[in-house]
């Protein structure tokens, strides 16, 4: 199965703390790189979360 991204910024409710934490790691990233691990329960967003910091490094000029 493939997901895909219907809109070029994602609107995830309820995770604005994580989202925060994203752009942080992120914001990083011009430091020498870096790697993020996603793990937690199936169905909890985990999916939506990586869409979101695939999304925002693409924007930053980072290779994904």
């Amino acid at each position: 199965m493939i997901a895909t991204v219907l809109t070029d910024d994602l609107n995830l409710v309820g995770r604005d703390a994580e989202s925060q934490r994203l752009d942080t790691v992120l914001g990083r990233l011009g430091n020498g790189g870096g790697a993020l691990v996603f793990r937690g329960e199936p169905g909890i967003g985990k999916s939506a979360l990586l869409d979101r910091a695939r999304q925002r490094a693409r924007a930053m000029g980072a290779r994904v």
